[in-house]
């Protein structure tokens, strides 16, 4: 993804001003480049779109920024990504606690590489909720008599 107008838009904010940046960032699933030497500053307090066809690196770019690239086996993150002049991607940083600041909204249902009920109880695991897991999934998959929900 190297779309020289979208460097050139975010060249124009100042890092202090930034939010989110990216510095020099790649992503590749095995040796398959999927997004090539990034560099953009997103401001803070404003809305940013990422415009571009199907399969040219959108989603896996903003992926890197809570980290869920994390979470496929292949993938792997050149670069850097800061947030609030964090590097993301320090080793010190834990990636679970990226994903409760830094949230995603899909499209479609987009679920961890994980079973069913692991997705289900992926949020109270990581809230450390107190409570019978199964019981909770249970309920979760259960539909209302009147089959609405």
């Amino acid at each position: 993804m190297t779309n020289p107008s979208l460097e050139n838009n975010s060249a124009n904010i100042a890092p202090s001003d930034a939010v989110l940046q990216t510095e020099n960032v790649s992503v590749f699933y095995g040796s398959f480049e999927a997004v090539r030497k990034v560099n953009l500053n997103i401001p803070r307090n404003q809305v940013t779109a990422f415009i571009g066809p199907s399969g040219c690196g959108k989603s896996t770019l903003i992926r890197c920024f809570n980290r869920l690239n994390d979470l496929i086996p292949s993938a792997r993150v050149e670069g850097k990504v800061l947030y609030r002049g964090t590097d993301l991607y320090d080793k010190q940083i834990d990636p679970v606690e990226v994903r409760r600041r830094i949230g995603m909204v899909f499209q479609k249902p987009n679920p961890f590489p994980k079973s069913i009920y692991e997705n289900i109880a992926f949020g109270a695991r990581v809230n450390e909720q107190k409570g019978n897991l199964d019981e909770l999934v249970e309920r979760s998959l259960e539909m209302p008599p009147s089959g609405k929900r």
